[in-house]
């Protein structure tokens, strides 16, 4: 059995990674939220921006100002904010992530779709590149005339734990993560 608790230097290896993310998950909100206004036809200000997030305009300020430093957004002289190619760019990295991540997780491991799209969200701008083209793979595959897609989706969905109340898979290292599906 392989050990299952990681040195601390890994740790500080991940935690360091996930700080260097290209940005922050409010960014990407106000980033979705600032794409979404312009793709509807309207020029956002910060008073748009903070009624569609539901947060204050001296938030709003805060972040478009990180964001512009960035060079993610532009500000016009008329206060109505725009995103930058980059930022573009991004939003449409981090939109399609979170469909891809929305797919796998409704559509493959038959999550209900209201967590599916909450942890989705959480996940969009912190998945690699990498990852997400292996599940969009993954995904293409599934959805395939393939017999063998077919089958495997079967079985997956026939695949219960076998785990007992009492018993610990090398999973689940510290506490059954699966109890919390189990019917009370």
């Amino acid at each position: 059995m392989r050990d299952t608790v990681a040195p601390v230097n890994d740790y500080e290896r991940v935690w360091r990674a996930f700080e260097a993310n290209e940005i922050t998950h409010s960014g990407a909100h106000y980033l979705l939220a600032i794409a979404a206004a312009v793709k509807a036809g309207q020029a956002p200000r910060a008073a748009d921006i903070a009624r569609q997030l539901d947060v204050s305009r001296a938030a709003v300020s805060l972040q478009v100002r990180a964001l512009k430093d960035h060079g993610l957004v532009v500000v016009d002289p008329h206060h109505h904010i725009g995103l930058t190619r980059a930022g573009a760019d991004l939003v449409a990295r981090i939109a399609g992530k979170r469909e891809v991540v929305r797919v796998f997780l409704e559509e493959v491991l038959g999550v209900v779709p209201e967590t599916a799209e909450m942890d989705a969200c959480k996940v969009e701008h912190l998945i690699s590149e990498q990852t997400c083209a292996a599940l969009v793979r993954l995904i293409t595959f599934l959805r395939s005339d393939q017999p063998a897609a077919e089958e495997c989706l079967q079985v997956f969905r026939e695949t219960v734990a076998a785990c007992g109340p009492l018993s610990r898979c090398d999973l689940c290292t510290e506490v059954c993560l699966l109890s919390a599906m189990r019917p009370s």
